[in-house]
């Protein structure tokens, strides 16, 4: 008579690991990309908010500024924490002509291809590289 035997043998359970090891190599770099690009929109959200509150304050002042907190934010880091903003003013120094703002990522997300977005008082967006405002 024939014993019955249950459960798996080494190699199965050895098939089962080799494939899921696979499917791990190939997920986790994509999962890790769209992080990176999901973070990478808070970034750009956090630096259009910026322009905005720029614009509102060139209303009410009649010049632009070089302080973030002048524009209602505690400090020049994104509310996720993932990217930090500069103000910076017109080449002559005079902040009633224009502004540039600039984020760069902070901590993990230094490890994006994007290391900078920029946008300035005309409204004209530069990324570094280029092709990530897209």
């Amino acid at each position: 008579m024939m014993k019955k035997t249950h459960g798996f043998t080494l190699i199965e359970q050895m098939i089962v690991v080799a494939i899921l090891a696979i499917i791990v190599a190939i997920g986790y770099p994509t999962y890790r990309d769209q992080v990176m690009k999901a973070r990478r929109a808070d970034g750009k959200a956090f630096l259009l908010e910026i322009a905005d509150r720029q614009e509102r304050h060139y209303s009410d002042q009649s010049s632009y500024t070089t302080d973030i907190t002048d524009l209602g934010f505690d400090d020049a880091t994104a509310p996720d924490g993932y990217y930090t903003a500069a103000i910076t003013d017109d080449p002559t120094g005079d902040l009633t002509l224009s502004y540039t703002i600039t984020v760069t990522p902070l901590g993990s997300q230094q490890k994006d291809k994007c290391t900078s977005f920029t946008v300035n008082s005309q409204g004209t967006r530069t990324a570094n590289p280029a092709d990530c405002w897209e």
